[in-house]
């Protein structure tokens, strides 16, 4: 099968040139990307394209393993619905507090960061695989 880079840079089409190809684990890394950075409703052809782990952002917290369940949850049925390439899926979550001292007004910004690792099988060829990201989640706050 062929799978294109993405972006798709056009202009390569406007020029008489291919579009640039990847392997399919490169595709599907890609798309796992473009699923866990975007928010259900952004998506302006499938409303439900996305992952639900942004409707967590702002949630106040009562129990911090069952938002951490819930977290892990989005991730596992978003991948199921969306990338069909892969199965056996088992995401990994590790939740880390980084700090940003500003060197101007002294403050401390404090974000939590998702290091996300999805662990699956290629369907085509049965190879297990493994993706990782990390991401930046929570309103900025001060200490």
């Amino acid at each position: 099968m062929n799978y294109y880079q993405s972006p798709l840079l056009f202009s390569r089409l406007f020029e008489s040139k291919d579009l640039l190809r990847c392997s399919e684990n490169e595709s599907i890394d890609r798309n796992l990307e473009l699923l866990l950075t975007t928010c259900p409703g952004e998506h302006k052809y499938d409303p439900g394209f996305g992952c639900s782990i942004w409707d967590l952002d702002f949630e106040n917290v009562v129990s911090i393993q069952k938002w951490e369940n819930t977290f892990v949850r989005y991730i596992t049925d978003a991948v199921k619905k969306y990338e069909p390439r892969i199965r056996e899926v088992t995401p990994h979550v590790n939740f880390i507090d980084v700090r940003n001292r500003h060197e101007l007004s002294g403050a401390v910004s404090i974000r939590k960061r998702a290091d996300i690792k999805i662990d699956a099988v290629v369907i085509s060829s049965g190879k297990k695989c493994c993706f990782h990201y990390s991401l930046y989640l929570g309103p900025l706050s001060s200490e």
